[in-house]
């Protein structure tokens, strides 16, 4: 019971998060003068910050259990994040290049360059998808990384955080800087996204019963730092928005916040949350096709298209609304059959092996 009422904190984040990537992507990449500016300036590494949480919600739960029997952990992650990862990007690929493309290819064709798209991430339009190649490749390593980290006693875990966490430091701005130091670091393992994958689990398994306050200060002055790059020192903006140890600082003081604030249960908001959050990972895959071709169009016929900021926030509750009822529809229909079917095939296969 415990167990289930401390994840309502996480379903908030999940619906938090993909709210704030669909806003990203509702916010235009120009703006027309300063006000606008310092809108997106002051809201990006906030949002973009989530990008970070996502990863530290997955690494939190995989890295913790899960990962015991190898081979059934490898075939989950296939049979839940695979298949619907290849089934969104066929739809994209089949919106694109069959029902808006001008060359004609056979059926066959169309499926070979369908997934030759998705094996090498040229999925037409879809450059969020970019997420899924880290995270797949993440999984791969789950397994033998989560054996380790819980080897790890918390003093030795410590030290292995603070250690990628300079790393990763150094990685972002030594080149800006002059120093030339991808020769020395090339080799390294533990850096990248991969640092967001573990900073999940350490965080929780770390820092669960501690102060919330020094993380608080530490995410508020990452977000100042951001800001006065940004206003001050534009030419050297290394990682803003993605591996900076600014953003790491602003995306963990997000997340132990819901971690120590977040296990709240208000009946229909946590009803709420959890259907979505259920439904998040499609939210997500299908929500730029979403944005680009139905909820930008229909704003654009609104008076709302003429105001900055309200014109954001609707291009992001129309975007989620939208593509909250294809993921419903298509996860209880399409997708359960595909998982079904590769279950059946799962079982056939270990029973086949077993008369044998």
């Amino acid at each position: 019971m415990e167990r289930k009422n401390r994840e309502i904190q996480y379903d908030y984040l999940r619906v938090i998060a993909v709210i704030a990537i669909i806003m990203v992507h509702s916010i235009p990449a120009e703006a027309a003068n300063d006000k606008q500016w310092f809108f997106s300036a002051a809201f990006m590494p906030v949002l973009l910050s989530f990008v970070g949480i996502y990863f530290m919600l997955s690494g939190l739960f995989i890295l913790d259990h899960g990962t015991e029997n190898i081979l059934a952990f490898y075939i989950n992650r296939f049979r839940t994040i695979v298949i619907p990862f290849g089934f969104y990007t066929g739809i994209f690929y089949f919106y694109y290049n069959v029902y808006l493309g001008q060359e004609k290819l056979t059926a066959v064709e169309h499926m070979k360059a369908w997934f030759l798209g998705w094996l090498t991430e040229t999925t037409p339009m879809a450059p969020h998808m970019w997420f899924m190649y880290v995270i797949l490749a993440l999984y791969l390593c789950a397994p033998f990384l989560s054996r380790m980290l819980r080897a790890m006693n918390d003093h030795e875990l410590k030290i292995f955080l603070a250690m990628i966490l300079i790393i990763q430091s150094l990685l972002v701005y030594l080149r800006p800087l002059g120093f030339l130091a991808e020769e020395s670091f090339q080799y390294m393992i533990f850096k990248g996204w991969l640092i967001y994958f573990v900073l999940g689990y350490s965080l929780k398994r770390l820092y669960h019963n501690s102060r919330y306050l020094p993380f608080a200060a530490a995410g508020l002055a990452g977000f100042a730092l951001t800001m006065f790059q940004k206003c001050f020192t534009p030419s050297f903006t290394p990682g803003i928005h993605d591996l900076a140890p600014t953003v790491t600082a602003i995306a963990s003081s997000i997340f132990l916040f819901f971690e120590f604030y977040g296990n709240v249960s208000i009946p229909l908001i946590t009803k709420a949350c959890g259907f979505i959050s259920r439904h998040s990972y499609s939210v997500y895959l299908i929500h730029y096709l979403v944005l680009g071709q139905l909820s930008a169009v229909i704003i654009e016929k609104t008076w709302i298209r003429h105001f900055y900021v309200p014109k954001i926030l609707c291009l992001t509750a129309l975007t989620l609304l939208i593509s909250l009822v294809v993921a419903w529809l298509l996860d209880e229909t399409v997708l359960k059959l595909l998982k079904r079917i590769m279950e059946l095939i799962w079982k056939r296969g270990m029973t086949d092996k077993g008369e044998k």
